[in-house]
């Protein structure tokens, strides 16, 4: 364990140079990090200290090296005097985990299994609610739909779908309004279905405008924006691996607050949810899907979200 504690910490406290002489040592790293996120957090309203410092620092690194910044204090003074720096900052760490049907089974499994569950507890007057949370560039949004579409048709999804959305970055949220992808972007898509829902334009491969219209798109931060209510399904895959464990307590108590007591919520392939009273009880733990479970003792919520080797 401290082997691999080691090997991580010299992974994310690198102490090369990028364009200099200085060496830094851990704890000045870790100090200048804290002060550099304060200042995003209160001069940029960019507030980041949510999420695990492991997964930020690779990524600020990252952003550093492109613009040969070698220290943290170094790149708090250049988001200082570069107003739109920090920008260009969120698209490196808001990194969008996403594509057409990924994990292609549990999207077989989510419509053969769980959507007919989900339309049997509905009375036939009543709208079926889908948010798509941390959509990026809504390519799994859009998936569901050509999942819904091809086994309830494009008029009952019309006609009874309210799908919603949302994700903290403005740049992948542009791409999921407009549901345009170019030709690496859409290689999952098996040819029959892409043929049948998507139109070539001179930007790309433009989802069918007739079920894009069902979709809301909207931006959206788990941990300080209200939660969409009266929720049938809640899609949030390799979101909350990028949190803290707190936050992560937090957001999994939002999505059981807002959730039917019918509903479900579909994690990623390497989220999985614990929880001792079982708030969210497993439909699926292969596939990562659940129900919603037992009302929580608020000032009680155990949750463990783990990452899978």
């Amino acid at each position: 364990m401290f082997a691999q504690s080691h090997f991580e910490n010299s992974l994310l406290y690198d102490t090369k140079p990028l364009g200099g002489n200085r060496v830094q040592t851990l704890d000045e790293a870790s100090l200048e990090f804290e002060t550099l996120l304060d200042y995003l957090k209160y001069s940029r309203e960019c507030d980041l200290t949510h999420y695990k410092r492991s997964t930020l620092m690779r990524r600020f690194r990252h952003r550093m090296q492109r613009i040969n910044i070698d220290t943290y204090e170094n790149y708090l003074q250049y988001l200082q005097c570069d107003s739109e720096e920090h920008l260009a900052l969120l698209s490196d760490v808001l990194i969008n985990f996403t594509g057409f049907f990924r994990d292609y089974n549990a999207w077989i499994y989510l419509a053969t299994e769980v959507i007919p569950k989900i339309i049997d507890c509905k009375p036939s007057d009543e709208p079926i609610r889908v948010w798509s949370a941390g959509c990026a560039t809504g390519a799994e949004i859009y998936s569901l739909l050509i999942l819904l579409a091809e086994v309830l048709g494009v008029e009952f999804c019309q006609q009874r779908l309210q799908c919603y959305a949302t994700d903290a970055d403005r740049d992948t949220l542009h791409q999921a309004q407009n549901a345009t992808y170019n030709d690496l972007e859409i290689l999952d898509i098996p040819p029959d279905l892409l043929k049948k829902y998507f139109r070539q334009t001179t930007k790309g491969l433009t989802f069918s405008p007739k079920l894009r219209r069902i979709v809301t798109v909207k931006q959206h931060d788990l941990m300080k924006d209200a939660p969409l209510p009266a929720i049938d399904l809640l899609i949030c895959r390799n979101v909350l691996i990028y949190f803290t464990p707190e936050a992560q307590n937090s957001i999994l108590t939002r999505f059981h607050s807002v959730l039917n007591n019918t509903g479900f919520l579909f994690l990623g392939h390497t989220e999985l949810v614990v929880h001792q009273r079982q708030l969210f009880t497993p439909v699926s733990l292969k596939q990562r899907i659940y129900a919603k479970g037992l009302e929580p003792e608020l000032n009680r919520y155990p949750f463990i979200t783990a990452q899978l080797g």
